[in-house]
């Protein structure tokens, strides 16, 4: 029996990708490839269940989202053998989801950030060997309290081939060369690829996601495109470093009817909306060029999803304020137009405010934010209630504000301990550009 198990816990909020006992037919590459790099040091990896994790002498927690924060607090809070003090096995937990890794500070005794392959052999030998003290400038020291930790890089992608179910997966892209302003993914993972075609969305050729302005070089003319315009006007576009024109996207959707080889074009459009000073003249603007286009070849359909905006860590958009006062779900297969030429509408299943609350939460959590965490996960009261329910109760119970609002430029955020590859001072600057851009007045150096 392995002395190292990767833990596998189920969902409480049905919002991540969780198999029973196994990472199998799940998309979690980030958890693959650590197995694959402790494997070929020769240190075996199982698997456990937070039940099971005292079996173990470490145990490693991916967490791919913020909703796995949740999810992970859900299923140890409660157990005495995760406890502070209790524990016989040392806990490790790594991935997007411990960006703010406050909320977990009491079930982990190391916090790994970034691009973990080229350290994470001598962190698990050292815990293997009973210590809760190893430091490293990627990792984050539970003993040693909050402090600066900065992602680890890859200085190529994976070149392994991962035997993951149902289908292997080979890296090809990591991060973005975009550098939108509102995209963690870019600012937290410097560029490298392994091929000279657009993002491809990071792992396996199977679904390519392409840039919007590169679906005419890049796309096979045949396959559904999945793309983003991430703005619904030119004026949020241009903002957020996404100046895709409107004129651009006539032009584009017009060559794509007029090439297209295959029976008709598919569009999988992703959209992010919500942002500060958004208003209902900018999704006009966006219907208004849907209805505009000229479709004079094969037929062009777009299936919209849409995001509500974050103001993730360790981006430009980090200070900008958030907010509760939409709901996408209400627009879910919303029509815009059906025609014999083109066909554009919204996707069945939107994000709605409650998800969004959830992740803001943990972006911006402080240790005063353990009440409204713990109300999240165990309150029965609210477990009973619909989504938009949740979020009017929660509004009563706690001040939101804190997860809300907005940060003055060089204001201490909560993830204050965590360093990107890109200075701060660039983040700063880039900060400062885009709250002129929306209007919120920009500030001085």
């Amino acid at each position: 029996m392995p002395n190292v198990a990767c833990m596998v816990f189920p969902s409480a909020f049905k919002l991540t990708r969780r198999a029973d006992d196994t990472f199998d037919w799940t998309s979690n590459a980030g958890a693959n490839l650590i197995i694959d790099v402790l494997g070929q040091a020769g240190i075996e990896c199982g698997y456990c269940t937070p039940a099971t994790a005292g079996k173990f002498k470490v145990v490693l927690a991916s967490l791919t989202s913020t909703y796995d924060v949740y999810n992970m607090i859900w299923n140890v809070a409660e157990r005495r053998s995760w406890a502070p003090g209790r524990r016989s096995f040392v806990s490790i937990v790594g991935g997007f989801g411990v960006q703010n890794v406050t909320p977990l500070r009491h079930f982990f005794d190391y916090a790994a950030y970034g691009r973990a392959e080229g350290y994470v052999v001598g962190l698990v030998r050292a815990a293997l060997g009973g210590s809760r003290t190893w430091q490293h400038p990627s990792v984050l020291t539970f003993a040693c309290g909050l402090h600066s930790v900065r992602l680890g890089q890859a200085s190529e992608c994976y070149p392994r081939e991962l035997a993951t179910k149902p289908i292997p997966y080979r890296e090809v892209e990591i991060g973005c060369p975009r550098k939108c302003y509102f995209c963690h993914y870019s600012w937290a993972r410097r560029h490298n690829k392994t091929h000279n075609k657009s993002f491809a969305g990071g792992w396996g050729w199977d679904s390519p996601e392409l840039l919007f302005d590169k679906i005419l070089t890049d796309s096979d003319r045949r396959n559904r495109i999945r793309t983003a315009l991430d703005g619904f006007s030119e004026r949020l576009r241009a903002a957020f470093n996404k100046p895709n024109s409107n004129e651009f996207v006539r032009d584009t959707v017009r060559r794509l009817s007029l090439e297209w080889q295959g029976k008709s074009v598919w569009l999988l459009l992703y959209m992010i909306g919500s942002y500060p000073t958004e208003t209902d003249a900018d999704r006009q603007e966006f219907e208004d060029l849907i209805f505009g286009l000229d479709v004079p070849g094969k037929m062009v359909s777009f299936t919209l999803h849409v995001s509500p905006f974050r103001p993730s860590p360790l981006t430009p958009a980090q200070w900008l304020p958030a907010n509760l006062d939409f709901n996408w779900n209400a627009w879910a297969n919303k029509k815009i137009i059906k025609s014999d030429r083109l066909r554009a509408g919204y996707a069945l299943f939107q994000e709605g405010p409650y998800p969004h609350l959830m992740s803001m939460v943990v972006e911006r959590a402080i240790e005063t934010t353990d009440p409204l965490i713990s109300a999240i996960c165990f309150s029965h009261r609210l477990a009973s209630m619909s989504n938009a329910d949740r979020v009017r109760a929660i509004q009563t119970q706690f001040d939101l504000d804190p997860y809300l609002r907005e940060y003055k430029i060089g204001e201490r955020l909560p993830t204050w301990y965590v360093e990107s590859y890109t200075p701060t001072a660039t983040l700063e600057r880039l900060g400062r550009k885009l709250k002129k851009a929306l209007g919120l007045g920009g500030e001085t150096p």
